[in-house]
Protein backbone atom coordinates (compact mmCIF):
# COMPACT_ATOMS: atom_id res chain seq x y z
CA UNK A 1 0.00 0.00 0.00
CA UNK A 2 1.14 3.10 -0.98
CA UNK A 3 -0.93 6.32 -0.17
CA UNK A 4 -4.12 4.48 0.36
CA UNK A 5 -3.51 3.02 -3.12
CA UNK A 6 -3.05 -0.71 -3.09
CA UNK A 7 -1.23 -2.65 -5.56
CA UNK A 8 0.34 -6.23 -6.20
CA UNK A 9 3.53 -7.20 -7.52
CA UNK A 10 6.47 -9.18 -7.37
CA UNK A 11 9.87 -8.22 -5.88
CA UNK A 12 13.13 -9.95 -6.44
CA UNK A 13 14.66 -10.82 -2.17
CA UNK A 14 16.58 -13.16 -0.92
CA UNK A 15 14.44 -13.75 2.28
CA UNK A 16 11.02 -12.42 2.86
CA UNK A 17 12.46 -10.06 5.47
CA UNK A 18 14.54 -8.55 2.58
CA UNK A 19 11.44 -8.10 0.34
CA UNK A 20 9.65 -6.44 3.35
CA UNK A 21 12.75 -4.06 3.82
CA UNK A 22 13.03 -3.26 0.29
CA UNK A 23 9.31 -2.12 0.10
CA UNK A 24 9.38 -0.06 3.12
CA UNK A 25 12.27 1.75 1.27
CA UNK A 26 10.47 2.79 -1.86
CA UNK A 27 7.57 4.37 0.49
CA UNK A 28 5.58 0.97 0.46
CA UNK A 29 3.80 -0.48 3.26
CA UNK A 30 3.55 -4.21 2.64
CA UNK A 31 -0.14 -5.83 3.93
CA UNK A 32 0.45 -9.18 2.76
CA UNK A 33 4.25 -11.00 1.87
CA UNK A 34 4.44 -14.23 0.18
CA UNK A 35 6.93 -16.84 -0.94
CA UNK A 36 6.76 -17.59 -4.64
CA UNK A 37 8.86 -20.00 -6.62
CA UNK A 38 11.39 -19.11 -8.54
CA UNK A 39 10.09 -20.07 -12.02
CA UNK A 40 12.67 -22.08 -14.37
CA UNK A 41 14.25 -21.00 -17.66
CA UNK A 42 13.34 -23.69 -19.74
CA UNK A 43 14.25 -21.61 -22.87
CA UNK A 44 15.90 -22.22 -25.91
CA UNK A 45 19.28 -20.26 -26.14
CA UNK A 46 18.73 -17.47 -27.95
CA UNK A 47 15.08 -17.70 -28.11
CA UNK A 48 12.91 -15.00 -27.88
CA UNK A 49 16.03 -13.10 -26.24
CA UNK A 50 19.70 -12.19 -27.31
CA UNK A 51 21.68 -14.60 -29.15
CA UNK A 52 25.01 -16.03 -27.34
CA UNK A 53 27.10 -14.74 -29.93
CA UNK A 54 25.82 -10.92 -29.72
CA UNK A 55 25.72 -11.70 -25.52
CA UNK A 56 29.10 -12.67 -25.56
CA UNK A 57 30.22 -9.94 -27.50
CA UNK A 58 28.15 -7.89 -25.40
CA UNK A 59 29.91 -9.35 -21.91
CA UNK A 60 33.36 -8.73 -23.50
CA UNK A 61 33.12 -5.12 -23.80
CA UNK A 62 31.31 -4.87 -20.30
CA UNK A 63 34.41 -6.46 -18.91
CA UNK A 64 36.70 -3.77 -20.61
CA UNK A 65 34.61 -0.97 -19.24
CA UNK A 66 34.55 -2.54 -15.74
CA UNK A 67 38.34 -2.16 -16.14
CA UNK A 68 37.91 1.41 -16.04
CA UNK A 69 36.69 2.03 -13.08
CA UNK A 70 33.64 4.03 -14.92
CA UNK A 71 30.95 4.67 -12.77
CA UNK A 72 28.42 1.62 -13.77
CA UNK A 73 25.74 3.99 -14.72
CA UNK A 74 28.14 5.43 -17.48
CA UNK A 75 29.17 1.89 -18.68
CA UNK A 76 25.76 0.73 -19.29
CA UNK A 77 25.06 3.64 -20.92
CA UNK A 78 28.42 3.49 -23.23
CA UNK A 79 27.24 -0.34 -24.40
CA UNK A 80 24.28 1.05 -25.38
CA UNK A 81 25.62 3.59 -27.94
CA UNK A 82 27.78 0.78 -29.16
CA UNK A 83 25.01 -1.96 -29.89
CA UNK A 84 22.62 -2.87 -32.83
CA UNK A 85 19.01 -4.16 -32.65
CA UNK A 86 16.63 -3.00 -30.38
CA UNK A 87 16.65 -5.46 -26.97
CA UNK A 88 20.88 -4.88 -25.94
CA UNK A 89 20.31 -0.86 -26.37
CA UNK A 90 17.35 -0.57 -24.61
CA UNK A 91 17.89 -3.20 -21.95
CA UNK A 92 21.56 -1.11 -21.39
CA UNK A 93 19.80 2.21 -20.84
CA UNK A 94 17.29 0.76 -18.75
CA UNK A 95 20.14 -0.39 -16.37
CA UNK A 96 21.66 2.97 -16.60
CA UNK A 97 18.26 4.52 -15.92
CA UNK A 98 17.40 2.25 -12.82
CA UNK A 99 20.50 2.30 -11.38
CA UNK A 100 20.74 6.19 -11.49
CA UNK A 101 17.32 5.97 -9.79
CA UNK A 102 19.09 3.64 -6.43
CA UNK A 103 18.10 0.56 -7.37
CA UNK A 104 20.66 -2.12 -7.19
CA UNK A 105 22.56 -3.44 -10.63
CA UNK A 106 21.19 -7.01 -10.27
CA UNK A 107 17.87 -5.81 -9.40
CA UNK A 108 17.93 -3.51 -12.79
CA UNK A 109 19.44 -6.09 -14.83
CA UNK A 110 16.42 -8.85 -13.41
CA UNK A 111 13.53 -6.89 -14.92
CA UNK A 112 14.91 -7.22 -18.56
CA UNK A 113 15.08 -11.23 -18.42
CA UNK A 114 14.81 -11.72 -22.37
CA UNK A 115 18.76 -10.40 -21.82
CA UNK A 116 19.68 -11.21 -18.88
CA UNK A 117 19.45 -14.86 -17.26
CA UNK A 118 19.49 -15.31 -13.85
CA UNK A 119 23.28 -17.16 -14.23
CA UNK A 120 24.32 -13.44 -15.31
CA UNK A 121 22.46 -11.82 -13.02
CA UNK A 122 23.92 -13.87 -9.80
CA UNK A 123 27.52 -13.97 -11.08
CA UNK A 124 27.51 -9.90 -11.64
CA UNK A 125 26.27 -9.63 -7.90
CA UNK A 126 28.54 -11.88 -6.51
CA UNK A 127 31.13 -9.80 -8.28
CA UNK A 128 29.65 -6.36 -7.06
CA UNK A 129 29.54 -7.93 -3.45
CA UNK A 130 32.98 -9.73 -3.21
CA UNK A 131 34.60 -6.14 -5.43
CA UNK A 132 35.99 -8.56 -8.23
CA UNK A 133 33.64 -7.40 -11.19
CA UNK A 134 36.05 -7.28 -13.47
CA UNK A 135 37.18 -10.68 -13.04
CA UNK A 136 33.71 -11.94 -12.96
CA UNK A 137 33.08 -10.41 -16.10
CA UNK A 138 36.27 -11.66 -18.22
CA UNK A 139 34.98 -14.98 -17.01
CA UNK A 140 31.36 -14.67 -18.01
CA UNK A 141 32.79 -13.71 -21.31
CA UNK A 142 34.85 -16.50 -21.43
CA UNK A 143 31.81 -18.38 -20.84
CA UNK A 144 29.74 -16.93 -23.30
CA UNK A 145 32.53 -16.94 -26.04
CA UNK A 146 32.88 -20.75 -25.15
CA UNK A 147 29.61 -21.55 -26.13
CA UNK A 148 29.18 -19.09 -28.97
CA UNK A 149 32.28 -20.90 -30.42
CA UNK A 150 30.91 -24.28 -30.12
CA UNK A 151 27.72 -22.94 -31.67
CA UNK A 152 30.04 -21.31 -34.33
CA UNK A 153 31.34 -24.87 -35.31
CA UNK A 154 28.48 -27.00 -35.38
CA UNK A 155 26.61 -24.74 -37.57
CA UNK A 156 29.25 -24.02 -39.94
CA UNK A 157 29.80 -27.43 -40.41
CA UNK A 158 26.09 -28.59 -41.00
CA UNK A 159 25.68 -25.31 -43.38
CA UNK A 160 26.70 -27.19 -46.91
CA UNK A 161 24.08 -30.33 -46.23
CA UNK A 162 21.48 -28.67 -45.11
CA UNK A 163 21.64 -26.47 -47.87
CA UNK A 164 22.14 -29.26 -50.69
CA UNK A 165 18.74 -30.26 -48.55
CA UNK A 166 17.12 -26.78 -49.24
CA UNK A 167 18.52 -27.28 -52.99
CA UNK A 168 16.92 -30.63 -53.51
CA UNK A 169 13.71 -30.06 -51.85
CA UNK A 170 13.53 -27.15 -54.42
CA UNK A 171 13.83 -28.84 -57.32
CA UNK A 172 11.35 -31.45 -56.17
CA UNK A 173 8.64 -28.13 -56.58
CA UNK A 174 9.65 -27.31 -59.94
CA UNK A 175 9.43 -30.69 -61.34
CA UNK A 176 5.94 -31.28 -59.67
CA UNK A 177 5.24 -28.15 -60.84
CA UNK A 178 6.25 -29.36 -64.73
CA UNK A 179 4.10 -32.89 -64.23
CA UNK A 180 7.50 -34.86 -63.29
CA UNK A 181 6.66 -36.20 -60.13
CA UNK A 182 2.93 -37.84 -59.64
CA UNK A 183 0.44 -36.47 -56.97
CA UNK A 184 0.05 -39.08 -54.65
CA UNK A 185 3.81 -39.61 -54.80
CA UNK A 186 4.41 -35.90 -54.07
CA UNK A 187 1.48 -35.74 -51.33
CA UNK A 188 3.41 -38.12 -49.41
CA UNK A 189 6.79 -36.85 -49.58
CA UNK A 190 5.45 -33.30 -49.17
CA UNK A 191 3.42 -34.45 -45.42
CA UNK A 192 7.00 -36.00 -44.13
CA UNK A 193 8.73 -32.66 -45.12
CA UNK A 194 5.73 -30.57 -43.20
CA UNK A 195 5.68 -33.09 -40.06
CA UNK A 196 9.94 -32.52 -40.26
CA UNK A 197 9.15 -28.65 -40.70
CA UNK A 198 6.79 -28.94 -37.81
CA UNK A 199 9.29 -30.99 -35.38
CA UNK A 200 12.11 -28.18 -36.21
CA UNK A 201 10.05 -25.53 -35.36
CA UNK A 202 8.59 -27.04 -31.87
CA UNK A 203 12.28 -26.98 -31.00
CA UNK A 204 12.16 -23.44 -31.30
CA UNK A 205 9.60 -22.91 -28.46
CA UNK A 206 10.12 -22.96 -24.88
CA UNK A 207 7.88 -26.03 -24.59
CA UNK A 208 9.02 -27.83 -27.14
CA UNK A 209 13.18 -27.25 -26.58
CA UNK A 210 11.79 -28.36 -22.82
CA UNK A 211 10.79 -31.23 -24.49
CA UNK A 212 13.32 -32.42 -26.70
CA UNK A 213 15.84 -32.08 -24.06
CA UNK A 214 14.11 -34.33 -21.22
CA UNK A 215 13.93 -36.30 -24.06
CA UNK A 216 17.81 -35.68 -25.22
CA UNK A 217 18.66 -37.35 -21.62
CA UNK A 218 17.25 -40.46 -22.41
CA UNK A 219 19.15 -41.21 -25.92
CA UNK A 220 22.17 -42.93 -24.71
CA UNK A 221 25.04 -41.09 -26.86
CA UNK A 222 22.95 -37.35 -27.07
CA UNK A 223 22.73 -37.85 -23.22
CA UNK A 224 25.52 -38.11 -22.19
CA UNK A 225 27.24 -35.61 -24.28
CA UNK A 226 24.37 -33.45 -22.28
CA UNK A 227 25.48 -34.23 -19.01
CA UNK A 228 29.44 -33.64 -19.80
CA UNK A 229 28.19 -30.23 -21.15
CA UNK A 230 26.33 -29.55 -17.68
CA UNK A 231 29.19 -30.61 -15.65
CA UNK A 232 31.70 -28.68 -17.86
CA UNK A 233 29.34 -25.07 -16.87
CA UNK A 234 29.19 -26.41 -13.36
CA UNK A 235 32.61 -26.36 -12.84
CA UNK A 236 33.70 -23.00 -14.70
CA UNK A 237 30.97 -21.33 -13.22
CA UNK A 238 31.13 -22.42 -9.66
CA UNK A 239 35.32 -22.57 -10.04
CA UNK A 240 34.27 -18.81 -10.98
CA UNK A 241 32.06 -18.02 -7.06
CA UNK A 242 34.95 -19.96 -5.58
CA UNK A 243 38.02 -17.87 -7.23
CA UNK A 244 36.14 -14.54 -6.16
CA UNK A 245 35.60 -15.50 -2.68
CA UNK A 246 31.38 -16.41 -2.73
CA UNK A 247 30.61 -18.46 0.00
CA UNK A 248 30.25 -22.00 -0.95
CA UNK A 249 26.70 -22.77 -0.77
CA UNK A 250 25.83 -19.64 -2.29
CA UNK A 251 28.38 -20.93 -5.13
CA UNK A 252 26.55 -23.72 -5.23
CA UNK A 253 23.31 -22.14 -5.63
CA UNK A 254 24.73 -19.74 -8.37
CA UNK A 255 25.94 -22.46 -10.25
CA UNK A 256 23.11 -25.10 -10.17
CA UNK A 257 21.47 -22.03 -12.57
CA UNK A 258 23.77 -23.92 -15.26
CA UNK A 259 22.67 -27.10 -14.70
CA UNK A 260 19.66 -28.58 -16.95
CA UNK A 261 19.49 -32.62 -15.65
CA UNK A 262 17.43 -32.67 -12.94
CA UNK A 263 19.27 -35.12 -11.41
CA UNK A 264 22.47 -32.68 -11.31
CA UNK A 265 20.14 -30.28 -9.68
CA UNK A 266 18.86 -32.17 -6.94
CA UNK A 267 22.51 -33.26 -6.23
CA UNK A 268 23.26 -29.61 -5.44
CA UNK A 269 20.31 -29.40 -2.81
CA UNK A 270 21.72 -32.36 -1.40
CA UNK A 271 25.35 -30.84 -1.98
CA UNK A 272 24.03 -27.68 -0.14
CA UNK A 273 22.08 -29.61 3.13
CA UNK A 274 25.51 -31.91 3.57
CA UNK A 275 27.67 -28.91 4.18
CA UNK A 276 24.86 -27.01 6.47
CA UNK A 277 25.19 -30.82 8.10
CA UNK A 278 29.27 -29.80 8.35
CA UNK A 279 30.22 -32.14 5.98
CA UNK A 280 33.20 -30.70 3.48
CA UNK A 281 32.64 -29.94 -0.16
CA UNK A 282 34.57 -33.88 -1.62
CA UNK A 283 32.48 -35.83 0.58
CA UNK A 284 28.76 -33.93 0.21
CA UNK A 285 29.61 -34.15 -3.72
CA UNK A 286 30.33 -38.22 -3.39
CA UNK A 287 27.34 -38.36 -0.97
CA UNK A 288 25.16 -36.76 -3.23
CA UNK A 289 25.72 -40.08 -5.55
CA UNK A 290 25.24 -38.21 -8.95
CA UNK A 291 29.18 -36.14 -9.50
CA UNK A 292 31.96 -38.58 -11.14
CA UNK A 293 34.43 -39.58 -8.37
CA UNK A 294 36.60 -38.29 -10.65
CA UNK A 295 35.32 -34.99 -9.90
CA UNK A 296 35.07 -35.48 -6.52
CA UNK A 297 38.26 -36.99 -6.15
CA UNK A 298 40.04 -33.66 -7.86
CA UNK A 299 38.24 -31.67 -5.43
CA UNK A 300 39.70 -33.69 -2.13
CA UNK A 301 42.72 -33.01 -4.02
CA UNK A 302 41.84 -29.37 -4.62
CA UNK A 303 41.02 -29.12 -0.64
CA UNK A 304 43.91 -30.11 0.16
CA UNK A 305 46.37 -27.99 -1.75
CA UNK A 306 44.21 -24.96 -0.87
CA UNK A 307 43.58 -24.55 -4.97
CA UNK A 308 39.33 -25.65 -5.57
CA UNK A 309 39.09 -23.23 -7.65
CA UNK A 310 42.55 -24.03 -9.83
CA UNK A 311 40.95 -28.30 -9.89
CA UNK A 312 37.42 -26.96 -10.97
CA UNK A 313 38.74 -25.24 -13.85
CA UNK A 314 41.12 -27.90 -15.21
CA UNK A 315 38.37 -30.46 -14.75
CA UNK A 316 36.25 -27.39 -16.72
CA UNK A 317 38.97 -27.17 -19.18
CA UNK A 318 38.72 -32.01 -19.26
CA UNK A 319 35.02 -31.58 -19.83
CA UNK A 320 35.26 -29.16 -22.74
CA UNK A 321 37.70 -31.47 -24.28
CA UNK A 322 35.42 -34.01 -23.83
CA UNK A 323 32.41 -32.01 -25.41
CA UNK A 324 34.81 -30.82 -28.34
CA UNK A 325 35.07 -35.24 -29.39
CA UNK A 326 31.76 -36.12 -29.14
CA UNK A 327 30.50 -33.21 -30.80
CA UNK A 328 32.56 -34.61 -33.85
CA UNK A 329 31.07 -37.55 -33.90
CA UNK A 330 27.60 -35.82 -33.62
CA UNK A 331 28.26 -33.46 -36.46
CA UNK A 332 29.06 -36.81 -38.21
CA UNK A 333 25.80 -38.49 -37.50
CA UNK A 334 24.05 -35.59 -38.08
CA UNK A 335 25.78 -35.35 -41.70
CA UNK A 336 24.46 -38.72 -42.06
CA UNK A 337 20.95 -37.92 -41.77
CA UNK A 338 20.55 -35.49 -43.58
CA UNK A 339 22.39 -36.97 -46.43
CA UNK A 340 20.14 -40.14 -45.87
CA UNK A 341 17.53 -37.22 -46.30
CA UNK A 342 18.95 -35.94 -50.04
CA UNK A 343 19.39 -39.27 -51.07
CA UNK A 344 15.67 -39.73 -50.28
CA UNK A 345 14.24 -36.68 -52.10
CA UNK A 346 16.43 -37.38 -54.78
CA UNK A 347 15.03 -40.93 -54.74
CA UNK A 348 11.41 -39.33 -54.91
CA UNK A 349 12.48 -37.70 -58.07
CA UNK A 350 14.16 -40.06 -59.91
CA UNK A 351 11.25 -42.43 -59.43
CA UNK A 352 9.06 -39.30 -60.16
CA UNK A 353 11.13 -38.45 -63.29
CA UNK A 354 11.21 -42.30 -64.64
CA UNK A 355 7.37 -42.44 -63.67
CA UNK A 356 6.47 -39.62 -66.35
CA UNK A 357 9.04 -40.43 -68.79
CA UNK A 358 7.72 -43.76 -69.14
CA UNK A 359 3.75 -42.45 -69.03
CA UNK A 360 4.69 -40.63 -71.86
CA UNK A 361 6.09 -43.47 -73.94
CA UNK A 362 2.92 -46.12 -73.20
CA UNK A 363 0.91 -42.78 -74.31
CA UNK A 364 2.73 -42.62 -77.41
CA UNK A 365 2.37 -46.24 -78.42
CA UNK A 366 -0.97 -46.35 -77.82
Amino acid sequence: MNGGRRERGEINAESRDMAIKLLKDRGWTPTSVNMVAEKQNYSAPGLGGVSVIRLAAFTRKFATLVKTDLPVTEIFSILAEGEEGHLLPEASIHVANRIANGVKLGEAMAERPRVFSRLYIHMVEAGMNSGTLDLVAQNLAKLYESESALRKQLFGKLAYPVALLVFTFAISLILKGIGFIPTPLFILMMTFWVIFVALVLLGRTAPGYRIYREIGFLIPGIGKMMRTINLARFCRVFGLQFAAGVPVLQGLEVSKEVLQDTRFRNAVDRMQKHIVDGMNLRDSMVASGVFPAQMAGMIRAGEKAGGVEEMLEKMAEYYEQDIETMTAAMVTIIYFVVYLLVAGTACVIIFGAWSHYFGIINSLME
